[in-house]
């Protein structure tokens, strides 16, 4: 399409109805929209438009040098949400479209901080340099921060608007263990860090004292060293000035799912600040996000929990089943040695030859010693009272 049809589309509707056409986020929509120097409705537009409120609508402006007519919109799969979901989003950017919601950075720093911000900001100013240059704020009573010195008076009353902001639209702040806003029962995590920028290294004397050392002896053995290597760094690493915020699902780990719910940055057309109205929105879709997120892993647990038991019941029958099956087979096996000392007795008292005294015969007396407790042994009742003291069909007995 043309810069013409992508501004049309971008005033007609909001953005995010656009995004939902292309299969894009809002942000790919605004930041083609930036490429091309296309201007977009302000917040506030849709909700002043509605109520017939006078907006404006700046003009198209020409083209400049560099930019091209032409826009690619490339349609990308994105994760579908769900309807609450969307309800939610729609619902807190109305709220946040309202002129009596917006959400701004004090011009002037006031005279008591947010606890929570003063607590970041006097553990910045006391934390030492890394090897970067950056300081570190994380841990119970603060937020989780990494930035260059010279951006802590700015993050400190950006921390400050953000959390009177959440507490105004009646979120709830913990500071143990770690930091969390809670949205309607959801806890999320909030971070700030600079990017860095990067500088050739100059190598101090020292480093070219051992680089020198190291090229001597690698020219004496060539094959015990690496061919260019340096002993030192390539380059210098330091903070950009530059910050970002992430909103984030605590409870969900980054190698399994992508926990971010909400990702800003100072851009060349707005600051980080200008955001807050939108981190706010984030806040709500977020909630609603990891909301959906425990009640899906509560089902899988149940689930799991079942087929665990499921197994278990099954693994237990297994193992029943062969208890008995051997109780049984051993019973099975002394009613046939019966059977063969019954056609034993049988046979030996057709015998002719039987022995003087007939069933009085010692022959007769160890016979039938035999069958009476093989008979005994084999009877219902004697197999009933074995079972029984055996416990054989207690669970608790054989698993």
């Amino acid at each position: 399409m043309t810069r013409a049809d992508l501004y049309k589309l971008v005033w007609e509707k909001p953005v995010t109805h656009v995004a939902k056409e292309f299969g894009v986020s809002d942000v790919a929509i605004r930041k083609t929209c930036v490429k091309h120097g296309i201007p977009t409705p302000p917040l506030g537009y849709w909700a002043k438009l509605q109520h017939g409120k006078k907006v404006r609508q700046p003009p198209l402006p020409a083209l400049k040098e560099g930019e091209s007519d032409h826009v690619d919109l490339v349609a990308r799969t994105v994760k579908s949400q769900a309807p609450e979901v969307i309800e939610t989003h729609e619902a807190a950017l109305q709220e946040e479209a309202r002129e009596e919601s917006r959400i701004s950075v004090p011009a002037v720093r006031p005279a008591r901080l947010h606890p929570l911000a003063e607590a970041t900001e006097r553990t910045l100013r006391k934390a030492k340099l890394d090897h970067e240059g950056f300081v570190v704020s994380q841990g119970a009573g603060k937020l989780d921060v990494r930035i260059g010195p010279a951006s802590v008076d700015r993050v400190a009353m950006l921390i400050h608007a953000l959390l009177h902001g959440a507490v105004d639209r009646g979120h709830q702040l913990s500071a143990a263990p770690d930091f969390r806003i809670i949205v309607d029962e959801q806890p999320l995590a909030i971070r700030i860090y600079e990017t860095k920028d990067k500088m050739e290294h100059v190598p101090t004397a020292e480093e070219l004292k051992r680089q020198a050392k190291e090229e001597e002896w690698r020219s004496k053995f060539p094959s015990a060293y690496r061919s260019n290597h340096k002993v030192y760094r390539t380059w210098d690493y330091f903070p950009s000035g530059r910050l970002m915020l992430e909103i984030s699902d605590p409870k969900q780990l980054r190698w399994r799912s992508d926990p971010i719910m909400g990702r800003w940055r100072d851009r060349k057309a707005n600051r980080l600040e200008h955001y807050l109205g939108e981190m706010m929105v984030a806040l709500k879709t977020g909630a609603a996000i990891a909301r959906l997120q425990r009640a899906k892993e509560a089902e899988e647990a149940r689930l799991a929990k079942e087929a665990e038991e499921r197994r278990r019941e099954q693994e237990m029958q297994r193992r029943l089943l062969e208890k008995v099956t051997a109780f049984m087979t051993e019973k099975a096996d002394k009613c046939a040695q019966l059977v063969k000392i019954e056609n034993l007795a049988a046979q030996l008292r057709a015998d002719p030859s039987q022995p003087d005294g007939g069933e009085d015969a010692e022959l007769y007396r160890a016979l039938g010693f035999v069958l009476v407790n093989m008979r005994s042994q084999l009877s219902a009742s004697s197999i009933n009272e074995e079972i029984i003291g055996r416990r054989l069909l207690e669970p608790g007995y054989w698993y």
